[in-house]
């Protein structure tokens, strides 16, 4: 009778240590879902800081792209107004004119000139009798030897 009584009780322990086990569970359960929802919240807070600086820096960057194209408009702009009060201080350049009357002129030597044909071909400088090369085979193997 003692041995039923026994296992009886070891049996009704295990009954309620597996109910007591299951409840802290659930509640370890409940800490670790809340400690990794503070966790993901932590990373998102630094992901989110990362984003903005980041974004500060890029603006930084289009901010002065934007001061050195303003830069480089201002010179041109002056470049510009210098070129213009260069062009109205200068001398005028009379092209018309000058195009006209060498136009002109062209025609009239065109006229003038006279093709001349030559009966005689110019000397041939590589045929061996023409002096050029005299002596250079020669020369050479005296040269080797």
């Amino acid at each position: 009778m003692e041995l039923l009584v026994s296992l009886a009780l070891l049996a009704v322990g295990l009954i309620i240590g597996f109910f007591v086990g299951r409840f802290f569970q659930q509640k370890q359960g409940a800490g670790n879902a809340a400690q990794t929802e503070k966790q993901v919240k932590e990373i998102l807070a630094q992901q989110a800081q990362h984003h903005i600086h980041q974004t500060r820096q890029s603006l930084e960057a289009i901010e002065n792209q934007c001061e050195v194209l303003k830069q480089h408009v201002e010179e041109y702009e002056n470049l510009l107004e210098q070129g213009a009060e260069e062009e109205q201080s200068k001398v005028p350049f009379y092209g018309d004119q000058a195009t006209t009357y060498l136009r002109n002129n062209l025609k009239g030597s065109d006229k003038a000139k006279v093709k001349r044909v030559s009966d005689t071909q110019p000397k041939d400088f590589a045929n061996s009798g023409s002096g050029l090369f005299v002596g250079g085979s020669g020369q050479n193997n005296a040269e080797k030897q």
